[in-house]
């Protein structure tokens, strides 16, 4: 598998490449993976960790927006059901249907300011009752009624409501059900997206911590953010995918832009045995009463509830404030009024900025969250085109992907030799369709590792059937030294050693916050932070101070960033 390493040493020994894809996110990554496959020498670069940004601030959803029908955005409804399904179907370690209950609290309320709102004559919103949730689910069946990837919709009355999530509000009049997607851990998604593009061939190279500092002619100066080395690189042409970078990184690139405007969105986790007992695996989306459409769904054994939307201009300074905090809980208890939900029982939050098309719009939950190709052509002392992706959804990434490839392609003067419709991700690859396969699959990596069922399933439920290649690697690599972590017994030394060499690991939060899901499960303790830095500065080669300066930069941004504060 190529590395940072690799990339480095393309960056010292060769100066020029078809195209530079800037923003390591899941819409660069998507497109770094789509331009492999059609054989484009590619390099990929982020200013900081892949998927660090808004791609690892996301309600973990696969959706293609009920909400937007109202809108009238038919079209971007159309394809995201599509792209939904397309993940169920290319991605299953990762990405399963998730059935959302509506709880209703009126008959006919919304119709006439459905209509109005449709029709652009008004832009408020007001709470929705049955039968135009009706209308509305009927209509988002519609669109995947050719296939069969996930169930239609259903309602249920009161009574029955009730028993099924006894904690809900009694003043409910009926629930309605649906089904769209849960992703466990969308940055893992995108880190396997890269991979898959680098085991294509060393046409592709990929550097995270590496950001664009300049343009002139036909290159482009990047830096190492991790050494301060300046390295330069001539494309033929650039894809800017920084998502709410993307302004600063076309003014760095000697373009004045206003192509987006950010939106801030903020989630907590909680660890409420009784609501997530409650709730099940179900997600729960409704309306609150400000407008704005509020989710609580589970996430493994905690509960995650979002999403606020607020204007927003800088998107490095983001995270959840208490204000957005007490909204969550008032949101909960007006939904689950005996939930008993506390301050104290959440063990995580997050912040990220949507980068929405500019809008003049106060009101950003009614700005597109349609995605467009801007084309910057030669000009300003700057020699080559720069394709910018404006908006656009993590769910509807791979067919953005599509469209910047296939103009890159025209640019280029090539054709597409393969499509990603039905190209699986990482672990996707081979997975198995049913309890049988699965058996089959865990017994081949037990019989040629040794690894007890525990183990085997453990890391096929983390990696899908990429399980096999983490298994051999540290039967390999670690041999019979291999041992569960003293602070956690759910990851082993030779995993930690082998997300560190093979997934660009180069800081503690890379691997805490973004490779695994321990952090934001509530996993974490300065005991697990110290085993960690000892195991990830041992591959990486860290000093004793390199070390510590790790571990008290990774406590500040559990602190500063994430609301974790560990005693």
């Amino acid at each position: 598998m190529n590395s940072r390493h690799t990339a480095i040493e393309f960056l010292r020994s060769n100066s020029s490449v078809s195209v530079l894809v800037i923003g390591g996110g899941i819409n660069g990554a998507g497109v770094f993976r789509d331009l492999a496959l059609q054989g484009i020498d590619v390099l990929l670069v982020d200013k900081a960790d892949f998927s660090s940004g808004t791609s690892a601030a996301t309600s973990h959803m696969a959706h293609g927006g009920l909400r937007y029908l109202e809108n009238g955005d038919f079209r971007l409804v159309r394809e995201a059901i599509r792209e939904r399904n397309l993940l169920i179907e290319n991605a299953p370690h990762y990405v399963q249907p998730l059935p959302t209950t509506i709880p209703i609290f009126k008959m006919y309320s919304g119709l006439l300011n459905a209509l109005l709102k449709f029709l652009g004559l008004i832009n408020k919103t007001v709470e929705r009752g049955a039968i135009l949730i009706k209308i509305g689910l009927s209509l988002y069946d519609s669109f995947t009624r050719a296939t069969a990837t996930i169930p239609r919709h259903s309602f249920m009355s009161k009574s029955d409501s009730l028993v099924q999530f006894p904690l809900l509000n009694p003043s409910v009049i009926c629930t309605a059900t649906y089904y769209d997607a849960s992703i466990s851990t969308p940055e893992r998604v995108c880190i396997e997206l890269i991979c898959d593009a680098l085991e294509m061939g060393d046409h592709a190279q990929a550097a995270n911590y590496m950001s664009a500092l300049g343009a002139s002619g036909e290159v482009v100066s990047l830096r190492d953010e991790l050494t301060g080395e300046i390295y330069t690189v001539q494309p033929k042409l650039v894809v800017n995918a920084a998502g709410p970078w993307i302004d600063q990184v076309n003014k760095s690139l000697k373009r004045d832009t206003t192509f987006v405007s950010g939106s801030k969105g903020s989630h907590i986790v909680i660890d409420n045995k009784n609501l997530r007992s409650v709730i099940g695996d179900h997600e729960f989306f409704f309306e609150n009463d400000d407008g704005r459409i509020v989710l609580i769904c589970p996430i493994v054994d905690k509960i995650l509830v979002g999403t606020s939307e607020l204007e927003c201009d800088d998107p490095n300074q983001v995270c959840c404030t208490a204000e957005e905090v007490d909204y969550f809980i008032a949101m909960i208890m007006k939904m689950f009024p005996q939930a008993n939900v506390s301050r104290d029982q959440i063990v995580f939050s997050f912040s990220g900025v949507r980068p929405l098309i500019f809008s003049q719009s106060s009101d950003r939950g009614n700005v597109s969250r349609d995605h467009r190709v801007l084309l910057l052509t030669p000009g300003d002392g700057v020699d080559y085109p720069i394709y910018t992706l404006a908006g656009g959804k993590w769910t509807t990434f791979r067919s953005l992907a599509e469209k910047v490839t296939d103009q890159t392609l025209h640019v280029l003067g090539r054709t597409r030799q393969h499509s990603t419709c039905n190209l699986s991700i990482g672990g996707g690859k081979d997975y198995p369709k049913n309890i049988e396969e699965e058996k089959l699959f865990l017994d081949s990596i037990i019989l040629k590792t040794g690894f007890d069922s525990n183990r085997a399933k453990e890391l096929f439920d983390r990696y899908g059937s990429r399980a096999a290649y983490v298994a051999s690697f540290i039967c390999r690599e670690i041999g019979d030294n291999d041992s569960c972590l003293d602070n956690h017994s759910g990851y082993s030394h030779g995993e930690i050693v082998f997300l560190t060499r093979c997934e660009y690991i180069m800081h503690l939060a890379d691997l805490i916050l973004r490779r695994t899901l321990m952090a934001i499960l509530g996993e974490i303790s300065l005991g697990l932070i110290v085993e960690l830095s000892h195991v990830v500065g041992d591959e990486l080669g860290w000093s004793d101070s390199t070390r510590k300066d790790e571990i008290d930069c990774f406590i500040s941004v559990l602190s500063q960033k994430h609301g974790v504060r560990l005693t």
